[in-house]
């Protein structure tokens, strides 16, 4: 059995994926265990087991939607509060240990960033930014924009495996990672796009990297207003547009 993202069921009992012990082994009781072999494929005797090992990997994006992520504000142009980092990580030079994920589409470490429209670079030279896609997303009524911090061995083997592939003679040892993940946002005024994307940030052995994931991305064009609301005019109508 293979699964994608799974919400949780919020149920105390269930079968199937994330059951109890499931990082080990389930098992099936039953009242007179005679009637079952004495040994089993993971050496636990009287009762019949099978091993959870866990499937293949999740494809490119790590995994986000779980009960331990948390949650940027549905609301236009917010951002996440100040996120303290477990380990600093390494940008450019400089040392941080906060960060914010900004709902439109990008990460800051000094302060939340509510820009909606992409200026061109260097405008913003000032300010350190990863941007995987800064444009007016609108997560007001759709959309789940999360973010984690990770220590598990698996998640850091794969992001170990994943660095060491493109860089194999940096020996290179993930301690700390990041996962900021947009899920299924829409645009500002169009409320049936939907972008899936993801940053990554790694560290290890004072190194950091910063991977990138793309689900489908919907056209981000510009939108030309004619006769808008008032606050269509503020956004559309007075400030130029910048497409990515």
């Amino acid at each position: 059995m293979n699964y994608g993202n799974i919400s949780s069921t919020d149920q105390s009992f269930q079968a199937g994926y994330d059951t109890i012990n499931s990082t080990r082994y389930f098992s099936i009781p039953v009242t007179d265990e005679n009637k079952l072999f004495n040994s089993s494929n993971v050496n636990v005797p009287g009762r019949w087991v099978f091993r959870v090992d866990g499937g293949p990997e999740e494809g490119i994006f790590y995994p986000y939607g779980g009960v331990e992520d948390g949650i940027s504000p549905q609301s236009d142009d917010g951002s996440s509060p100040l996120i303290p980092l477990l380990q600093p990580f390494v940008y450019f030079g400089r040392e941080y240990d906060k960060i914010f994920v900004n709902n439109n589409g990008d990460l800051t470490f000094d302060k939340p960033l509510y820009q909606w429209y992409p200026y061109y670079f260097p405008a913003y030279s000032s300010i350190d930014i990863i941007a995987p896609l800064w444009t007016d997303i609108y997560n007001y009524e759709k959309g789940t924009i999360s973010y984690r911090q990770v220590t598990d061995a698996r998640l850091l083997n794969r992001a170990s495996r994943e660095i060491n592939k493109y860089f194999p003679s940096l020996n290179f040892s993930a301690s700390w990672v990041f996962i900021a993940t947009w899920d299924k946002v829409p645009y500002f005024g169009n409320s049936k796009a939907e972008s899936t994307f993801q940053v990554v940030l790694v560290s290890g052995k004072n190194m950091s990297f910063a991977l990138m994931h793309y689900d489908y991305i919907t056209f981000t064009q510009s939108v030309e207003v004619k006769q808008c609301e008032k606050k269509m005019c503020q956004k559309y109508c007075v400030t130029p547009v910048y497409d990515l």
